[in-house]
């Protein structure tokens, strides 16, 4: 690939990594935000939640109008935007402006992961495509392995607020970056497109199906695993971090698989992607019970969980060339509220019946969606 073709990919992910890493950001930071506004952690959480509301609402609202935007336009408006709610966030006196702030945040980040997915869909050769996604979502890679570090060591330095301020201007450079991606499919921003355009295409109901599985059974026990080991254990924070490192430095290294994934195509490797990660939410609780596995183990599953992410990015891309800024649209808002649902429906869950309790309803998720997308896949054409 020439250095011309590097360059757009390279700033896709830097996108996401820029995206991911101020999401990621408010969690270390959450003690120090509290204090600094003399509330409780509890308030800084309704901000967090503000966040997702946000990414939610904008994926929704965005995704008709996506295949009519220029891809790169928007990612660079909502770019400034994301820059403004960060230098708000920084200044903020109040939780409540926080939390306003950290849901402009989540509208601009609701646009610009659509947008990158679906423009890197569109400037991606078909026999390459996979391949090229599955670098661009290398910058969740970077965002989990370099986003709690960095924002911990920044904050040591200059305080939460100098932390926001610092990512603030990373985000108000990107709009100027963003003057070196392509413009992206001009057939595909010709007309305006209805949520049941998407939802009539064949394989679409088996795609969002199978992106709600993936995304609640990987919310679910990932929001609840610290907690778990941490009390099986007598552990600090340390082992939390070790564990996302692990499974950061997994999911990286996951793009060995994204040439085969290429060749054998999306539709057919994604029962195997599904199947691999309800493995995974099998054994990850007999490996939570030791330290040394549970420090490990997260390594496998972010293999797996970057095989079947690939698998999915790169199956709703292939629907339709035409609308794929819509289904993106759609597919970001089916992540969100995966999230959403996470928390509220399996809190009470792990709270009565332990972690085992999650990552078992997790396997059994995405076990239903790898049968639904076996079904898909023996239907559709070799």
């Amino acid at each position: 690939m020439s250095s011309q073709g590097r360059t757009p990919l390279l700033l896709l992910t830097l996108s996401i990594a820029a995206v991911g890493i101020q999401a990621l950001m408010l969690s270390p930071l959450l003690t120090d935000i509290a204090a600094g506004l003399g509330t409780q952690a509890k308030e800084i959480g309704f901000a967090a939640s503000a966040y997702g509301v946000g990414v939610a609402t904008a994926a929704l609202l965005a995704a008709p109008q996506l295949g009519r935007w220029p891809k790169r336009g928007a990612i660079r408006i909502a770019f400034a935007l994301l820059a403004v709610s960060l230098f708000l966030c920084a200044f903020a006196w109040d939780w409540r402006v926080l939390a306003g702030a950290q849901l402009v945040a989540g509208l601009a980040s609701g646009v610009i992961i659509p947008a990158t997915y679906a423009l890197t869909g569109d400037i991606a050769p078909p026999e390459r495509r996979s391949q090229d996604l599955g670098k661009v979502l290398f910058g969740w890679s970077i965002a989990m392995v370099a986003g709690v570090p960095l924002a911990a060591v920044l904050s040591a330095f200059v305080g939460w607020r100098g932390t926001f301020l610092i990512v603030g201007l990373v985000a108000a450079a990107m709009p100027f970056a963003g003057s070196l991606l392509p413009r992206g499919s001009a057939q595909a921003t010709a007309e305006r497109v209805r949520y049941m355009d998407v939802l009539r295409l064949p394989g679409a109901w088996t795609g969002y199906l199978a992106t709600f599985a993936y995304m609640i059974a990987f919310y679910q026990t990932y929001t609840f695993i610290g907690d778990h080991v941490r009390q099986t254990h007598g552990a600090g924070a340390w082992l939390g971090g070790t564990i996302s490192l692990a499974y950061g430095v997994g999911f990286g290294l996951g793009v060995i698989f994204d040439k085969w994934i290429d060749r054998k195509g999306p539709v057919r490797m994604l029962p195997l992607g599904l199947a691999l990660v309800g493995v995974n939410y099998l054994v990850l609780p007999f490996a939570a019970e030791r330290i040394v596995s549970v420090a490990l183990w997260p390594f496998f599953w972010g293999l797996a969980n970057h095989f079947c992410m690939t698998t999915l990015v790169s199956y709703m891309n292939t629907l339709s060339p035409r609308l794929r800024g819509t289904i993106m649209g759609l597919f970001s808002f089916t992540t969100y509220v995966s999230l959403g649902t996470a928390g509220a429906v399996y809190g009470p869950v792990y709270q009565a019946h332990g972690f085992f309790a999650v990552a078992f309803a997790s396997a059994a998720t995405v076990a239903v969606a790898a049968v639904i997308a076996l079904k898909r896949s023996l239907a559709s054409p070799a």
